[in-house]
């Protein structure tokens, strides 16, 4: 009876265990809904960036459920359960300070952003690298709800224009304010957006590869110079979608700095 004790004992402390490594290793799944709680019951504020200096671009009330799709590391907040320096993206576009979420850990539950998940990349050449003039949200042309997750890219005119991402040209010729402008539709209503260009090269319906050239920027339609302004967008009404999510940088676009692209 003692032997059999042992054994019992034994295989009880071997499920234990088994089940202690399995929950500790579980991995950051590609979205998660959260719930927020601010002890003061006021919004948590969306900002553009992933710091205290991020502009404001919304705020979600105390106690509603959001989606998170991954997070970065950024600027420090104490929040209701200790000091994180983690911030996640919400699948609308902005970023939330970690501190603030009932996530059910003091770690990230959703991947790094950037990481194998993104899907686009920067929509020009490889090896070359072109200053953000405008990042989403920015308060001279990107807050409203066609314009808030673009990103503006100051460069000269004539230069390739690739596709972020494969798929179909939904529409190239020129927009109001856009100037000549195509999008590519990655489906389910998701299209990357170039606008301000100078020529396209590709037609309706085309399909098209990732690093595929599409056209040349330009300085067409409302603009102060010329830039190419990038963004993902709903297909049908143009309106602002989600801040490209690059295998460069993921969505932590940061104005003055110039990203290396890897497309291509």
């Amino acid at each position: 009876m003692s032997s059999l004790r042992r054994i019992t004992q034994t295989l009880v402390a071997a499920m234990v265990t088994c089940l202690a490594i399995a929950l500790s290793a579980v991995p950051a799944h590609a979205a998660a809904q959260v719930r927020v709680h601010v002890p003061s019951g006021l919004p948590l504020n969306i900002r553009n960036a992933p710091a205290l200096s991020g502009a404001v671009i919304g705020s979600v009330p105390n106690g509603s459920v959001v989606t998170i799709t991954c997070h970065v590391r950024g600027d420090a907040v104490q929040g209701f359960a200790g000091v994180t320096n983690i911030w996640n993206r919400l699948s609308s576009g902005g970023w939330l300070t970690d501190g603030f979420l009932e996530t059910g850990s003091n770690g990230p539950v959703v991947p790094l952003c950037g990481s194998s998940s993104a899907q686009f990349k920067l929509p020009f050449p490889a090896g070359r690298a072109y200053t953000i003039t405008q990042a989403a949200g920015s308060s001279f042309s990107h807050n409203d709800a066609y314009n808030r997750h673009a990103i503006d890219f100051g460069m000269p005119v004539g230069v390739p224009i690739l596709a972020s991402a494969a798929g179909t040209i939904r529409f190239e010729g020129w927009a109001t304010g856009g100037g000549i402008m195509a999008l590519v539709d990655h489906g389910n209503n998701r299209c990357s957006q170039y606008a301000h260009l100078s020529a396209t090269i590709i037609n309706t319906g085309d399909r098209v590869a990732q690093g595929q050239r599409i056209g040349t920027s330009g300085a067409t339609g409302n603009v102060t110079g010329p830039h190419l302004h990038w963004n993902i967008v709903n297909c049908d009404s143009h309106t602002s979608r989600e801040i490209p999510n690059s295998v460069e940088v993921g969505t932590n676009y940061v104005v003055g700095r110039a990203p290396v692209s890897q497309n291509g």
